[in-house]
């Protein structure tokens, strides 16, 4: 049978919708998406290596209202926040979850549980029925998602994650998500 043009652009389009899906979905094993809120940069970097290891669509959450850029302004007013259980508005448009079975969450941690912004994500988006995959912070996540199945997570510190990809590989190969 001879290539035309059509058959060649049908081939792409597939290939692509296989490498949108993420190669573990390729395999079986469903969509998952990297969701994570990160103010130093730290998060995100590790949010990239996971979704880069997995093949996962990443979502990054965006505030309506950023936290102060100085670093001792915005943890006075993360750590009051918590305290009082007050909420950060998100401005990123979240997707429909449920074609999705995995997802990693990634987040900072703050004064014992995850931060306000992912706190705030939580409440708004229940994740019944999903396999939750957190990392740096997963203490108080099956507080706001006591009907999904939540997997051993992942921490580093700061100072420990921006050199700590082969952990993060051996951590997803433990979890056989990669």
């Amino acid at each position: 049978m001879a290539m035309t043009r059509r058959t060649v652009l049908v081939s792409a389009a597939a290939l692509a919708t296989i490498s949108r899906a993420g190669f573990a979905a390729a395999a079986g094993k469903g969509r998952s998406i990297v969701i994570f809120y990160s103010r130093t940069g730290t998060i995100k970097g590790l949010a990239q290596s996971v979704a880069k290891l997995t093949g996962a669509e990443t979502l990054e959450l965006a505030l309506e209202q950023p936290y102060a850029a100085n670093y001792s302004d915005m943890t006075y007013i993360a750590r009051e926040e918590r305290q009082k259980g007050a909420r950060r508005e998100i401005a990123t448009t979240i997707p429909d979850l449920t074609s999705y079975d995995t997802i990693f969450l990634g987040t900072p941690y703050w004064w014992g549980g995850v931060s306000i912004p992912m706190r705030t994500f939580l409440m708004d988006y229940p994740l019944d029925g999903k396999t939750i995959v957190p990392f740096v912070v997963w203490e108080d996540i099956r507080t706001y998602c006591p009907k999904a199945k939540i997997l051993e997570g992942f921490h580093r510190t700061q100072s420990e994650a921006a050199d700590c990809e082969a952990d993060l590989k051996a951590w997803l190969q433990d979890l056989k998500l990669i």
